[in-house]
Formats: C-alpha cells, structure tokens, sequence
C-alpha cells in the first residue's frame, strides 16, 4: 500500500515542484477535454491538433521534469545531514511508491498523445494549413490534383527514423525561416534533399505500368468570337523493349534500370544543362557537353583543379526532373481557361469569351482582394466590348464572375510571388518560361564525335492531328469500341 499525504508533504517543501504539478494537472486536464471535444463535439483543425498533441504535452513534460528537480534541491538545502528533513519527515516507501504509479500513468498517458502528435503532423491538414500563408499555394493545388488522397509524408518523409529525424530537422529550419519572416517567396524549386524517384513514385508506378503507347487528346479553344475548338492529338511513345537488343526505347528510357544518366546544369532549377553523361549497363559512358559552356565539368564531375564548383549541380537523372509537379500542378492560364471551357463550367457559345476571361485573369493584381474586384468587372466590361451580345448572355456572364474568381485565386499568390507560370511544367516543348525537354534535347549538347543528343520529335510521340478543327482520327477514334 501507498499513501499520497508523503509525496504530498514532501511536493509541499518546494515551490518549483509545485508549480511543476500545477502545469502538470492543468496540461493533462486541457488536454483531455481537448481531445474528447474533438473526437465527439467539434471537427477538427490544425490549430487544435498542434494545441492537443504539441503544446499540451510538451507543458506536461516539462511540470513532469520540475516536480523532482523541485524536491531535489529542497533536499540539498538541508544544513544537517545530506539527507536533509525532508526525507525523516516523510515516508520514502510510500513516496516512490506513488511516483512509481503516477510514473506509469504518465507513460500511458505520453504514449497516447506521442502517437496522436505523429499521426497529427503526418496529415496534410497539418503540412497544408499551419502554416497557412507559406503553403497555402500548394496545398490548395495538392487538394485537386491525382494524388489528393497521398498523406505529404508519404513522399515528402517516407519511411524510416533517418528520413523521419531528417524530415523534422528540415521542419525546425523551415519554422524558424516563417518566424523570422525569411523564407523563399515563392518556394524554390526543385526540391533539392527528396528522396530518390524510385522510392516515391517506384512504390505505386512500376516499370511495366508506363510501358506501351498513349493517345492523348489535346483541346484548345482559340481567342477569336467563336472561341473556335481544335484538336491536337497524339500518340505519346511512353516506352517499349526493343526486339533487337532488349533494351528500352520511348519517353520512359530516361528512367529505365537498364543505364543510368547524370547530368549538370549551371542553376539550382536545373535549366541551364551544360553536361549529360549516360553509362549503360556494361559500364560504357557516352558524354554531351555544351561547347560554348565555359563551366563544363570534368569527367569526374569536379573541376580540373579538384575543386567542386558550387555552380554546378549533379544529379542522378529520374522521374521528377521530367514530371517536375506531379502532385502540385499550377496550371498555365490558357490551359486552365481552355479545361474550364472543355468540361462546359464556361460555356463556350458566349461569343469573345475566352479572350475577355483570358485578358482579366492574367493581369497583374497587387493582392488578391484586388483580383477578385478586376475580375468582378465581367459582365461590365463585356457591356462595353460587346453591347450587342449582352442582352442574350448577361445572367450566364453573372455566373462565370466566380468560376474565374476561384481559378484565380486557385494559382496566383501575391503574397507569395506566385503569379501564373512561376511553376512551370518540365514535360513537352520550350515555352517563354522553361526549356523543358529542350534543356537536353536542343541539338547542341554535343559528344567527342560532334553528335548531339537526338530532338527528333518522332522518338518520343507521333503527331496524328495538329490544331483541327474536326479531325478525322478523332472520329476513328470514338468509333472503337
């Protein structure tokens, strides 16, 4: 048996003890009824998750550490015996007793909110919305893109205690970059410490499962009065085995198991690439470098005098360096204007309207308050532009004002510098924002023999129909059963 009138005359003595049993009482009482209010009264938000499973404990564990230090130095400060009072005044069985019991309730209690407190901050709401402003942008793009139901560990962490500890030291630095107000506007990208491709995107996409061919089908809507529909159709070569040699041929060579290739570019967004090196599976290398690059590496990647060049970058090419946002995907606002008119949430009948929509949202807005007023304009400016299609189309032109509002503030931050096409996507031909396969596949890389790294469009896809209006493999293509 054990008594609590011991602990409590000796926790009595020391007033930091007490304070530590009051934090104590007061977290684990907050905390309690937090998390029953939760699970059965309110819903749930990142702000309560991190008073719940953060703050609360780690006030426990603190009362938890004061409470014996407290007693300790009341117990130093005996001037008779090292012992001191405290412990002739009080049964010692009975006190370490109760602090053995309390000892393993505590631990129970840790257990649980440790568990809850990881599986808290794992969740995307956590990586999303707590820290609202620096990733608001790409959680609000995450939540729409394919991979929206993939919890951001998931790719971002992964498993294991060395990618789990290396993640939160990441978070520690990326904290004290929001509280010190320093960090990147927009966020830089690439990612430049993730994990390699295969371990992320290899645990779902196995290699047979972007082998064959695809047919893809492009719409685009024309900025004329019609807002005239054409059709760009493909087939997208994604990768076969050759008969021949048994090797992979197509768009997905570049990550076949079969060879590896590494490249170096002169910028942290992997542009401006000076070298490529591929070594094939007998441990062959084949090397283009740019000739007027002045910064080519040697073939150790380290300059001739042993020295790493901090301005050029290696890296081990995989699946990311071509699909650069496969889950965060900011839309270019032609292609994103062009779904809206596709799927009919913008009816494409309204005479001019995808180049008036086109002209509000792309315009450069000092906030985001001041987009939603531009962009309120529509139907007013549409009055003025087109005053002889108004009377037919003014309430759907009322109805469109938001569709835009929420593409808008779907892709364009001006708080964080995020304007459309800051992100662009890697995959395709060269646009006025990146080089895309072109980085490599411009014709100028060049090897020993002067032989430059192949753009011949016919190795990657076949173009069946290029901007038609009616093309006739379409067509042929919805008759197949």
């Amino acid at each position: 048996m054990f008594h609590i009138k011991p602990f409590l005359d000796a926790l009595s003595t020391s007033k930091l003890a007490i304070f530590g049993a009051v934090l104590v009482t007061t977290a684990i009482g907050a905390d309690a009824l937090l998390i029953v209010g939760e699970l059965l009264i309110f819903e749930s938000n990142p702000y309560i998750g991190i008073i719940a499973y953060v703050l609360f404990p780690g006030m426990a564990a603190t009362g938890l550490m004061l409470i014996p230090i407290g007693m300790l130095l009341v117990m130093r400060k005996s001037h008779r015996d090292p012992v001191g009072k405290l412990i002739r005044r009080v049964r010692r069985k009975h006190v370490f007793q109760l602090i053995l019991v309390l000892t393993l309730i505590n631990l129970i209690i840790f257990a649980f909110a440790g568990y809850r407190s990881i599986h808290f901050m794992e969740s995307a709401t956590f990586c999303g919305l707590t820290c609202h402003q620096v990733m608001s942008p790409e959680y609000t793009v995450y939540q729409r893109s394919h991979h929206s139901e993939v919890a951001c560990v998931e790719c971002h962490v992964g498993p294991g205690v060395g990618w789990l500890i290396k993640s939160k030291l990441d978070g520690t630095r990326q904290l004290a970059g929001v509280i010190l107000d320093n960090y990147s506007r927009p966020i830089e990208t690439p990612i430049h410490n993730m994990r390699p491709a295969e371990h992320i995107c290899g645990e779902c996409h196995s290699e047979e499962s972007y082998q064959g061919n695809r047919v893809k089908v492009i719409q685009r809507y024309e900025p004329d009065e019609n807002n005239t529909r054409t059709f760009s159709i493909i087939n997208l070569q994604l990768g076969e085995t050759s008969n021949e040699d048994q090797t992979m041929r197509g768009i997905h060579w570049h990550a076949s198991k079969d060879h590896e290739i590494r490249f170096w570019s002169l910028d942290r967004r992997r542009e401006q690439v000076i070298r490529v090196e591929l070594t094939d599976e007998h441990g062959q290398k084949r090397v283009w470098t740019r000739p007027e690059s002045a910064h080519t590496p040697a073939d150790d990647g380290h300059q001739d005098d042993g020295q790493q060049d901090d301005h050029q970058n290696m890296r081990v090419m995989d699946c990311v360096d071509c699909h650069n946002r496969p889950t965060h995907v900011f839309l270019p606002p032609d292609k994103a204007l062009d779904d809206l008119l596709a799927d009919g949430t913008i009816d494409p009948t309204i005479p001019w309207i995808r180049s008036l929509s086109y002209e509000l949202i792309t315009q450069t807005y000092e906030s985001d308050e001041q987009a939603m007023e531009g962009i309120a304009q529509l139907p007013a400016l549409y009055h003025e532009r087109f005053e002889a299609a108004w009377d037919l189309y003014a309430d759907k032109l009322e109805e469109i004002v938001p569709v835009l509002q929420d593409l808008h503030s779907t892709y364009i931050y001006p708080e964080m510098n995020i304007q459309w096409n800051t992100y662009p996507s890697l995959i395709g031909h060269p646009t006025a924002h990146t080089s895309a396969c072109f980085r490599c596949h411009d014709g100028v890389l060049v090897d020993a023999q002067g032989v430059g790294i192949t753009n011949d469009c016919k190795s990657c896809h076949f173009v069946l129909a290029e901007d038609e209006q009616d093309p006739m493999i379409l067509k042929l293509l919805e008759a197949q059963p």
